[in-house]
């Protein structure tokens, strides 16, 4: 899983006839949103934190079943922060000023 700050296409015609390119999976911008937080953004495009763990435990099967309640956990911030976006203009203090733990 490849997560790219531009279009994914550019990573794709880069590992296209790599071996084990099948393999590989790439998430980038795809130009959906319009007027959004930079969370929102994310979360339209699939770029987000939330997207790519959900996205992680759609990929691997033996995740399926034991990563179930991380995903709807997943699901259920991307719906919190949509919400409190909506109704303030920002996105969630907390997401938006999350930094990794030391």
């Amino acid at each position: 899983m490849f997560n790219f700050h531009g279009y994914p296409w550019l990573i794709h015609r880069l590992a296209y006839r790599r071996t084990n390119h099948k393999n590989f999976h790439v998430r980038g911008y795809k130009e959906k949103g319009s007027i959004n937080t930079p969370l929102e953004l994310a979360i339209q495009n699939q770029i987000d934190r939330f997207s790519l763990v959900i996205d992680i435990i759609d990929r691997i099967p033996a995740l399926h079943v034991s990563g179930a309640h991380v995903k709807e956990k997943m699901l259920n911030k991307q719906i919190e922060c949509r919400n409190y976006a909506y109704e303030h203009g920002t996105d969630l203090p907390d997401v938006d000023g999350w930094t990794w733990p030391y």
